[in-house]
């Protein structure tokens, strides 16, 4: 069974295992030569006592790279597409299911081989990629915190990437058709990942929030998630002006506004998420996804196991 799994998906394998390399050297090589130029501006802020801003100064002629780091975020729905939609519905599609299925291999074996492998593979390739992003972003990391790119690092990559071919096997279990499996398994990741990313992760955990005086750096912890900025009259409403607009309203154009302003009553609101979360939330989203993966697993099983071939 193994070695039938083996000819039938050596090439995908090669393809996949190439792709990582080549990925791989990439973010080695451009990694190394950010951290050395995070290690020379933290010797440079020191000397000077004047830092500056570190992002310019880190990332200059880089955004190929970041642009590169910031797309495997579409990784784990690739997984789902063409590892996960076709493993059932093309042994439908070509009617070779008949055949495997009354050569001595039960369904349930079948199955549950191929699921291992197809597990087995899309696990190591994510967690992988999930090591070397997190290592490639340390420097930025270090300056504007983890949840700055929650999406690619941690252990929330693998979870996405489980959930993604679990979404495709089961798209492709009850379809039968590959096309139509594919285009189910991306609209599905999409109508999950979105309204979970967007409205369910700020909140995982109540946000703190809290008042700052005009013209302070009101920019949170370090490392924090900032879900929102506002600027707060004296009697404790909310307003919906920036700071500054409302500034040069009340008093004017002069250097002396935001001063001015902060002695009519008005402060600065700021809610957020601490960094010292991260690894809650990372927990928190990876489970949703696990736990609809085991959903769409347990879709599946029924239909291979009691559905006419």
């Amino acid at each position: 069974m193994n070695q039938l799994i083996w000819r039938l998906h050596y090439r995908q394998v090669y393809w996949a295992l190439g792709a990582l390399v080549v990925l791989a050297v990439l973010l080695v090589v451009t990694g190394i030569n950010m951290a050395n130029d995070y290690h020379l501006f933290e010797a440079t802020c020191a000397a000077t006592q004047s830092c500056g801003d570190a992002s310019s100064f880190l990332f200059r002629g880089d955004g190929f790279v970041i642009d590169v780091v910031n797309s495997t975020l579409v990784i784990s729905a690739l997984f789902g597409m063409f590892w996960g939609a076709p493993l059932v519905a093309k042994e439908y599609e070509d009617g070779t299911q008949n055949l495997v299925w009354t050569q001595g291999v039960t369904r349930r074996k079948w199955f549950s081989v191929n699921l291992a492998w197809v597990f087995t593979a899309a696990v190591v390739w994510a967690g992988v990629l999930t090591i070397l992003v997190s290592w490639w972003r340390s420097p930025e990391n270090a300056i504007d915190g983890r949840f700055d790119a929650f999406d690619i690092q941690g252990i929330v990559p693998i979870a996405y990437a489980i959930f993604a071919v679990s979404l495709g096997i089961a798209a492709g279990t009850v379809l039968r058709r590959v096309l139509p499996a594919i285009a189910t398994t991306i609209g599905g990741f999409l109508a999950v990942r979105f309204p979970i990313d967007v409205w369910a992760r700020p909140h995982f955990m109540p946000a703190v929030t809290k008042l700052y005086p005009l013209g302070s750096q009101a920019n949170g912890p370090k490392g924090a998630w900032i879900l929102s900025e506002k600027l707060i009259g004296p009697n404790g409403t909310s307003l919906s002006y920036t700071v500054k607009s409302f500034a040069l309203q009340l008093c004017g154009s002069k250097p002396t506004s935001l001063r001015c302003t902060a002695a009519h009553g008005y402060h600065q609101s700021l809610t957020y998420q601490p960094a010292g979360r991260f690894w809650a939330f990372q927990g928190i989203e990876a489970a949703i996804f696990v736990a609809l993966a085991a959903l769409l697993l347990a879709v599946a099983y029924r239909f291979v196991l009691k559905r006419d071939a």
